[in-house]
């Protein structure tokens, strides 16, 4: 009995000898712990700076051998906001703003009906539109045309044409719209010009003309309203085309030559890319265009539809003279009291 408690403290002094550096590791460790301050760890990320140059948030600018406006901007924040405005905003508001004033141009047809002469034609022709004015009309009118139907296809193209006919397809109308319009865009300021100078001595305010915006052009109230050579409504038509003409053609220079948003930069400081000017630039054209488009909607509803016999003004170069009687007897008057049949336009 002896013997086997003798052998057991001897496994347990064993036991109790392998445990020392343990428990010496434990409490050795424990006391280093509690004597020695923690380190502190300084490691930043050592891409952040890279990140911030590339995103431009760094107060000095990133270089690069590249060459050109912003080209050491690789990733453009603002972008997005504008990508967004556009397909969220712009497109669909623009779709809406056109298809309702079609909508509201269809019910004018229906509900009041076109303004048919009281008493017809007289067969009597008298001359309205010399070949100048009407050279410059029809070239503003083709020119207008031919940059309303590309940029609609190029507003319009992702969301319209391309269930339609394809993203390849839509890439080959596309990239033809794009280069249509950034060249035959230029010449839209010289019309502009022109038609200012044709015709701006016959579109100056007259006595009369607040009475015809009064009675609408006789829809109220009742009763014919005299006018001139242009009623109130057409001369607000040529104000209009005058000074949406001149906004959309300076934003479309911009988005036409980027030398132009260079200069934009270096003479403002609300910018600080070139790039930035040209979204500001393409949100403004795209705005003023509908509203161009809803304007000329109008006008070709009124020359075509709703008041038959002034489309001949602008073809022949002549009108019937009951039509003259009774839309511009003003002018009609004046016509009668000066020789010849030319026009003074």
């Amino acid at each position: 009995m002896e013997r086997n408690v003798k052998t057991f403290r001897f496994w347990i002094f064993l036991v109790g000898l392998a445990c020392l550096p343990l428990a010496g590791l434990f409490f050795g460790t424990q006391t280093l712990a509690e004597t020695t301050a923690p380190a502190t760890i300084n490691n930043p990320n050592p891409g952040i700076e890279l990140w911030q140059a590339v995103r431009g948030t760094l107060d000095s600018p990133a270089s690069t051998q590249v060459q050109g406006q912003d080209a050491a901007v690789l990733v453009n924040p603002e972008g997005g906001l504008w990508a967004s405005l556009r397909i969220n905003d712009l497109v669909p508001k623009s779709r809406e703003w056109l298809l309702l004033v079609l909508l509201l141009l269809g019910l004018f047809y229906i509900v009041p009906g076109p303004a048919r002469l009281k008493n017809g034609e007289s067969g009597e022709q008298v001359a309205r539109h010399n070949v100048a004015a009407r050279f410059i009309h029809w070239f503003l009118a083709v020119i207008f045309i031919v940059l309303a139907i590309s940029g609609l296809i190029l507003l319009f193209g992702r969301v319209g044409l391309i269930p339609l006919i394809g993203k390849s397809a839509f890439a080959v109308v596309a990239s033809i719209c794009k280069d249509v319009h950034n060249f035959v865009g230029p010449l839209f300021p010289l019309a502009i010009i022109l038609i200012f100078f044709n015709l701006v001595r016959r579109n100056i305010y007259e006595r009369g003309d607040m009475k015809w915006i009064a009675k609408g052009g006789g829809f109220f109230g009742g009763g014919h309203v005299s006018a001139g050579k242009f009623n109130a409504g057409e001369k607000a038509l040529f104000w209009l085309t005058i000074f949406l003409g001149i906004g959309i053609s300076v934003t479309g220079y911009v988005l036409d030559f980027p030398a132009i948003a260079s200069w934009v930069l270096a003479t403002s400081t609300e910018f600080t890319q070139y790039r930035h000017v040209m979204e500001l630039a393409h949100v403004i054209h795209v705005v003023i265009a509908v509203l161009f488009i809803v304007l000329i909607f109008g006008h070709i509803f009124l020359a075509t539809l709703f008041v038959p016999g002034t489309l001949s003004g602008m073809t022949s170069g002549k009108v019937d003279a009951n039509w003259a009687k009774e839309h511009h007897d003003l002018w009609y008057k004046e016509t009668q009291n000066t020789a010849g049949e030319k026009s003074d336009l």
